[in-house]
C-alpha cells in the first residue's frame, strides 16, 4: 500500500522547478530532448512529505530509442547531498516534458521515466509538463487540478518514448496547473513503489499563497521590502502542519499587506 500523505512543496521549491523548466525549454525544433532535471530534498513528516529545497542538475539525461537513463552527474549530486545536507533528505527527482501544446495526460510518466525511476531508487518522482504556447507574457497564475489516479509500470516490449503499462489506482489526486510568461504547465507527483510509479497528491504552500494574493488582487511587485517578511510568515502558516493553528496569524498579515 502506498504512502497516502501528499507531497508538499514549501518555500521556493515550486518556483525553482518552474524557472528551471522554462530555462531548459527547447529554443528550436531540433532540441526536442532539452529537458530540465533536478533533485528535491525534504523530510517525511506526520501530515505530508515536505519538500523544502530543489536543486537543478541540468539537462543530463542520455536518451536512445530504447532507454532513458540519467548520467553520472545525478549519481554524484545525490552522493554529495547525502554528505552535505544535515536537515533534509534527497527524496525525489523532477524533470520536464516540453511540448508544443498541452494535451490530456501530458504529465504522465513515459516508459523511459518508469525505467529511470527504478534506476534512481528515490521515493518520489515529479514531472512538469510545459508548453510555450502563449502570444504574450502573463503573470504567474496557479490553480489546483484533480483527476483519477493511475499506476504506471515499465513495459519491456516498448521503447523509452512509448506509453508504459497503465492501470487505475482507485483514488483521486490533486496536481498543480499554471501559466507564466508564454508558458502553460502541469506538475504531478508520483510515488515510486519499487516496481511502478503511482499518482499521489501534490500540494504547495507557495502555490496557495500565490492563489490567495491573486484573489485579493495583490501584486507582489507592489509589496514593500519591509512587508516581504509578511509573505514568509504567510507561506509558513499555509503549510500542511500549521494550517489548523495559524489561520489568525495568516489573516493578520494579509490584512496588513492589503
Amino acid at each position: 500500500m502506498i504512502n497516502e500523505k501528499p507531497v508538499e512543496f514549501i518555500q521556493h521549491v515550486l518556483s525553482t522547478i518552474i524557472l528551471d523548466a522554462v530555462q531548459f525549454f527547447p529554443q528550436n525544433k531540433k532540441k526536442v530532448h532539452s529537458e530540465a532535471h533536478g533533485l528535491i530534498f525534504g523530510i517525511d513528516k506526520e501530515n505530508s512529505v515536505e519538500c523544502d529545497y530543489a536543486f537543478p542538475v541540468g539537462s543530463v539525461m542520455e536518451r536512445s530509442d530504447v532507454s532513458v537513463m540519467p548520467d553520472s552527474k545525478v549519481d554524484q549530486a545525490v552522493k554529495s547531498a547525502k554528505e552535505l545536507f544535515s536537515t533534509s533528505n534527497c527524496i525525489a527527482t523532477y524533470h520536464s516534458h516540453p511540448y508544443d501544446e498541452p494535451f490530456e495526460g501530458w504529465a504522465n510518466p513515459s516508459n523511459g521515466d518508469c525505467a529511470a525511476a527504478d534506476y534512481l531508487d528515490l521515493p518520489y518522482f515529479l514531472i512538469i509538463a510545459i508548453a510555450r504556447n502563449g502570444k504574450k507574457d502573463k503573470p504567474l497564475l496557479l490553480q489546483y487540478g484533480e483527476c483519477d489516479a493511475y499506476e504506471f509500470s515499465y513495459d519491456q516490449n516498448g521503447d523509452g518514448h512509448d506509453f508504459p503499462k497503465i492501470q487505475t489506482a482507485n483514488h483521486r489526486v490533486s496536481f498543480i496547473n499554471g501559466e507564466f510568461q508564454k508558458y502553460t504547465f502541469t506538475i504531478r507527483a508520483y510515488k515510486n513503489t519499487g516496481h511502478s510509479l503511482i499518482d499521489v497528491d501534490l500540494i504547495s504552500s507557495e502555490a496557495e499563497l500565490m492563489m490567495i494574493l491573486n484573489e485579493e488582487d495583490i501584486k507582489i511587485e507592489n509589496i514593500s521590502e519591509q512587508d516581504t517578511y509578511r509573505l514568509r510568515k504567510m507561506e509558513y502558516n499555509l503549510r500542511e502542519e500549521n494550517k489548523n493553528r495559524s489561520i489568525r496569524n495568516f489573516e493578520y498579515h494579509l490584512e496588513k499587506i492589503k
